[in-house]
């Protein structure tokens, strides 16, 4: 289970089967959080939030990105790159378009879709004739969108061969390219004020980031901005472009990286939340983000994993003995410390175990649900303590369930319970939290059984409580155990076998039935005995 104070939790050594009566242990690990991506710079539900209020997008944007001002810039050219790595693509366009290579001499080539493998060999003649291109080609459609395995953009696109595969690179003017991002990145529903404030934080952004000695300046998903070329475009959002046309961010004379995300959870992070080494930015600290509460993603979790789980997604193998969450300065973690099982330690970044966990930011804490009974097996009638553990996961509920029944709560778990249960059929014990369960035991009831001879020729007894599973009686004979009778209950769980008696073992066995376990009772017949009932 975990322990301990400031982030510091332990876990004790977690078993899979035990033997039967002993006592078992179960914990799993619950994450909850806040918000979706990396929180810095504008919140694009928060600025939603703003814009219903009656913000501009000038505001909205003057609060996210603190002593920034507002800038005009002219339109270069961006390079998004649309595919890597690939064997095959196909290029169309449904008017005549142009290919050009490092030949300088422009080819036609007839409205229609063409494939295009590593050697870059398109039919540029007639009757099927083909020429090879050299390792880069300009497509240009200078009435019609391209298209590029079905997708359309605008601009050209650049086909490069290396190494047998193929790379395709969108080149299109600056606010051509916004169209596709802004209707990609907010829903185009949203007020004109928040998509204005997005079209210039993405504007900014991509300005920010050019890379004129690359092949490329921008990917087409969350590692830069989303862009889905003309499929993202719309009356509403191409308007947010054209009405912030040219206008981007700028601190200290140069254009402001204006990072965004979809939820920050409330607050928005560092920029050394997300490098560490980097010096400060005075305008990407955080800020308050209350109309981040709009959003689907301001609060998630609870999540639960098993230990061996938690270890497993990290690449780690054997059990965690402990771990401790180090916070950075604005909250949000900035690495796990875990003590493994095996010996040693390890220091994981609060990015990577957000990406192995699925986790929606690094804005997460971890509680831990943990139960222990000190015997899986008890006899009807006698008690089990149930010691329930809720560590940094706000209140729990222990629960029971009998056999295929409904769960039933039994009470509230804070910081810890000791419970003592009297259950009467095999029953399971979880604790739960938020909607989410936590480890489940089960206790195993055996019926309690008393046997004694009652004459010379009679066996009787009573089983509690009654079960329905098969009950025989044995007799240990030379070539083993040999079965002599199968007893009758009555009502109340009795019963009185004729049984001719002889010195020597004899044991009942009551088989199990899913309520009840199996269950015997052994009992020697002497021969002093046989002979007081004369």
């Amino acid at each position: 289970m975990l322990r301990g104070k400031g982030g510091i939790f332990l876990l004790c050594t977690l078993g899979a089967a035990v033997a039967a009566g002993s006592a078992r242990a179960a914990s799993v690990l619950v994450v909850s959080g806040r918000g979706w991506g990396h929180g810095v710079g504008m919140s694009q539900w928060g600025a939603y939030g703003y814009a219903l209020h009656g913000w501009d997008y000038r505001r909205i944007l003057a609060h996210y990105y603190p002593g920034t001002r507002l800038g005009r810039v002219g339109e270069p050219r961006v390079r998004v790159l649309l595919a890597e790595g690939a064997d095959v693509v196909t290029v169309g366009c449904a008017t005549q378009m142009v290919v050009d290579d490092a030949s300088g001499m422009g080819r036609r080539l007839r409205a229609g879709t063409y494939g295009i493998g590593p050697k870059l060999v398109l039919p540029l003649r007639r009757h099927g004739h083909g020429r090879s291109l050299a390792p880069v080609a300009v497509f240009q459609c200078p009435r019609s969108p391209l298209t590029l395995d079905g997708r359309a953009y605008h601009g050209d696109l650049v086909v490069r061969s290396s190494g047998g595969k193929l790379s395709v690179v969108n080149s299109l003017p600056l606010d051509t390219y916004l169209r596709g991002v802004v209707g990609a990145e907010m829903p185009s529903r949203w007020s004109e004020a928040a998509l204005e404030a997005q079209a210039v934080a993405a504007r900014s952004y991509a300005v920010a980031t050019l890379h004129p000695g690359a092949p490329f300046d921008e990917y087409p998903d969350q590692r830069s901005q989303m862009y889905l070329g003309i499929a993202a475009e719309g009356p509403r959002t191409d308007r947010a472009v054209m009405a912030t046309l040219g206008q981007v961010l700028t601190w200290n004379g140069a254009v402001a990286t204006a990072y965004y995300s979809a939820s920050s959870g409330g607050r928005t992070a560092d920029i050394r939340d997300l490098w560490p080494s980097l010096p400060p930015v005075p305008y990407l600290r955080p800020v308050p983000d209350p109309y981040d509460t709009m959003s689907p993603h301001h609060e998630w979790g609870p999540i639960a994993l098993t230990p061996q789980r938690f270890a497993s997604r990290l690449g780690l193998g054997g059990g965690i003995e402990a771990l401790h969450l180090e916070k950075s300065p604005s909250g949000r973690v900035a690495a796990v410390d875990l003590s493994l099982a095996s010996g040693g330690s390890v220091r994981i970044a609060a990015k990577r175990v957000a990406r192995a966990l699925r986790l929606r930011s690094t804005w997460f804490s971890i509680g831990e649900l943990s139960l222990d009974v000190d015997r899986g097996r008890v006899l009807f009638g006698r008690g089990v303590r149930v010691v329930a553990r809720a560590s940094g996961t706000g209140p729990a509920v222990l629960q029971q369930r009998v056999g295929a029944g409904a769960w039933r709560d039994l009470r509230a778990v804070r910081h810890g319970a000791t419970v003592v249960v009297r259950p009467r059929a095999t029953t399971q014990y979880r604790l739960s939290v938020a909607g989410v369960s936590g480890p489940e035991l089960a206790v195993a009831v055996a019926p309690r059984l008393r046997v004694r001879p009652l004459g010379a020729a009679l066996l009787g007894g009573t089983i509690l409580p009654r079960p329905s599973g098969a009950v025989t009686v044995w007799r240990f004979e030379p070539g083993g155990w040999r079965l002599v009778a199968r007893p009758r209950l009555d009502a109340s769980g009795a019963f009185r076998t004729p049984l001719r008696l002889r010195p020597g073992g004899y044991r009942v066995v009551v088989a199990g039935d899913g309520r009840l376990a199996a269950a015997e009772a052994r009992v020697r017949v002497t021969k002093r005995l046989l002979a007081s009932f004369h």
